[in-house]
């Protein structure tokens, strides 16, 4: 007799913790609760469509935003539609044809190939900035000269960014619209967006350069007499000059000890691709450093709060504790730091700027080039890493 899973509830949703790979959970007939690597939980609805005879899958929403009971209601509808030979992703995508409704079918659909943070701030820029004015308007009765509007508003407020980030959003829904055949043409492209509107001063991420205000940094680091897991949590972002959201959720199962090297999964990766950074004999150090004077736990730096890994914060307020200045240098101005230094002396350690750019986990533009480099980079890379710790090393201030 097959075994029946008991149905889920709220206490046992909150305790699962994220895994390598994404799974999922069932409350029985047909919805599931799926857990990301990352930590995000959503539920969707698996079905057999009575039309293809397929098994699809329907994202319902992301949880505790969407409530277990709120779930079951959904799914208590979708089966219903199912009874009467319909196929409910046939009908959401016939139906459905406002600006926010394509908006979150695009979003919905998105949500399994980015990272939840990234999501969050998308939907909080489209509910601020486009859905209040245009989103329960018909996407077909929408006009270039109503976009270039909501664009212009955001413009005269000085938010440059803010209003390229709008502008791409609206670029990306329109031509998932043409695609799913809401619209006929997307209107975003006729925008001549250079030409339109102002541009801001690219503002990159604070960092230092010179060889004395980076001693400084070290010496600060070396002597920050906070919490430990932020001290270390900082050396190994000046070490490995990974970004800060891959430092503060970095888990224990991601690093190979015996081969020296860190994997990162594609589910944590600005470009949704799997990065192998090869960790220097210091890293290595320091992470064993670091186990032997802490809890067992998944993560490397576990939040006290609720369970997960480190907040986002942490490091900078760390920075400004130590004296440092937003504008002198972020968290996120390491990788900068350990671009400019490798950059100026390359003549020194002999490997080029494409080395450089993949220990970044930039991507190669180039396909072909790309595929065919990747598996000789990693000795190079090993190589620039362990210059790199030398170097830092070598101001006798770090250690």
């Amino acid at each position: 007799m097959p075994k029946i899973n008991a149905p889920l509830t709220d206490k046992l949703i909150k305790s699962l913790k994220p895994k390598e790979k994404e799974y999922k959970k069932s409350d029985g007939k047909n919805l599931y609760l799926f857990v990301t690597p990352i930590g995000r939980k959503y539920f969707a609805f698996e079905f057999k469509s009575p039309i293809t005879q397929k098994i699809r899958r329907m994202a319902l929403g992301e949880y505790p935003t969407l409530s277990l009971a709120e779930a079951r209601e959904r799914k208590m509808e979708l089966l219903k539609q199912i009874a009467s030979g319909d196929d409910p992703l046939i009908i959401k995508t016939s139906s459905d044809t406002t600006l926010k409704s394509i908006a979150m079918e695009w979003l919905n659909i998105k949500a399994t190939k980015v990272a939840k943070t990234t999501l969050d701030k998308q939907i909080i820029r489209l509910e601020r900035h486009l859905f209040p004015f245009l989103g329960s308007k018909e996407i077909n009765d929408i006009t270039k000269a109503d976009i270039i509007s909501i664009l212009r508003k955001i413009e005269k407020t000085g938010h440059f960014e803010t209003m390229n980030r709008i502008y791409m959003l609206c670029s990306q829904i329109w031509r998932y619209a043409v695609g799913v055949d809401k619209v006929s043409h997307n209107i975003i492209s006729d925008i001549n967006y250079q030409y339109t509107f102002k541009s801001g001063k690219v503002k990159n991420f604070s960092t230092l350069t010179s060889h004395d205000d980076i001693k400084r940094l070290l010496i600060a680091v070396n002597n920050y007499n906070g919490d430990i897991k932020t001290k270390f949590a900082l050396k190994l972002a000046i070490y490995t000059a990974v970004r800060p959201f891959n430092i503060r959720s970095a888990r224990w199962d991601e690093f190979d000890f015996e081969n020296g090297i860190w994997q990162i999964s594609s589910e944590k990766m600005k470009m949704r691709e799997t990065f192998t950074l090869p960790l220097s004999k210091q890293a290595i150090k320091l992470l064993n450093e670091y186990k032997s004077n802490t809890l067992p736990n998944d993560f490397l730096f576990p939040s006290i709060k609720n369970g997960k890994f480190m907040s986002e914060n942490t490091l900078n307020l760390a920075l400004r504790r130590m004296g440092f200045s937003k504008d002198e240098i972020v968290s996120h101005g390491f990788r900068a730091m350990f671009s400019t230094i490798t950059n100026e002396n390359a003549h020194i350690h002999g490997f080029s700027p494409d080395v450089i750019e993949r220990c970044l986990a930039h991507k190669e533009k180039d396909k072909i080039r790309e595929a065919y480099n990747r598996a000789n980079y990693m000795p190079l890379m090993r190589g620039l890493m362990q210059w790199w710790a030398d170097w830092l090393n070598n101001l006798e201030c770090f250690e």
